[in-house]
C-alpha cells in the first residue's frame, strides 16, 4: 500500500468516484449527499495545512481517502480539520484507516504550531469512533440530530478532537 496526496486529474477523479460510491453505498455515515459533490472543485491543495490523502493498492487502485484543512483565522490556526475520511468496502479491516490517519496527523504536524486536531462522526459509527479512540481522538460533544438523513429522519454526530 502506497499513502500519497491527492493532486494528479486521474487520482481526483478515483477520489470521486469513492467518495460517491461510499456515498451511495453508505449514506448513514456522511453528512453530504452525491449530489452536494456533483460540480465540487476539488478541496483541498497541496501543502501541510490543506490537503487529500489517498491509500492506493500496488496496482494503484484507490482503496481509502483522509482529507485536512488547517483553519485559516489566525485565533484559531492552532486548529485542524480531517475530514471525508473513508476505506473501501474491500480494504477495510486491513489497516489502511488506521495508516491514513496516522499519515494525516504527520503531515499536519509540518505546519507550525498545530496544538489539536478535530473531527466529526455519526455518532452510530462505533467502528470509525473506536479508530479514532485508539489514536488519540476523544469525544467532547455530541449534536443532536445534526444530520437529517431524509424528510423525518435525522442522526447524532460526535465532535471528536486529539490534542497533540
Amino acid at each position: 500500500m502506497n499513502i500519497k496526496i491527492i493532486t494528479e486529474e486521474n487520482d481526483i477523479k478515483a477520489y470521486y468516484e469513492l467518495l460517491t460510491k461510499a456515498i451511495t453505498d453508505e449514506p448513514q455515515f456522511f453528512r453530504v449527499s452525491a449530489a452536494d459533490i456533483e460540480d465540487e472543485v476539488f478541496p483541498t491543495k497541496d501543502t501541510c495545512e490543506n490537503f487529500t490523502l489517498g491509500a492506493f493498492s500496488d496496482d494503484g487502485e484507490l482503496l481509502g481517502t483522509a482529507g485536512f484543512k488547517r483553519d485559516l483565522f489566525i485565533k484559531l490556526k492552532h486548529k485542524g480539520l480531517i475530514f471525508r475520511m473513508y476505506v473501501s468496502e474491500k480494504a477495510k479491516g486491513q489497516g489502511v484507516g488506521r495508516k491514513l490517519l496516522q499519515a494525516c496527523t504527520e503531515r499536519a504536524l509540518l505546519g507550525e504550531g498545530l496544538r489539536q486536531i478535530y473531527l466529526t462522526v455519526v455518532a452510530t459509527n462505533h467502528k470509525a469512533k473506536n479508530l479514532y479512540l485508539s489514536e488519540g481522538f476523544e469525544i467532547f460533544s455530541t449534536e443532536r440530530n445534526s444530520i437529517q438523513m431524509t424528510e423525518n429522519e435525522f442522526v447524532d454526530e460526535d465532535s471528536m478532537i486529539k490534542y497533540l
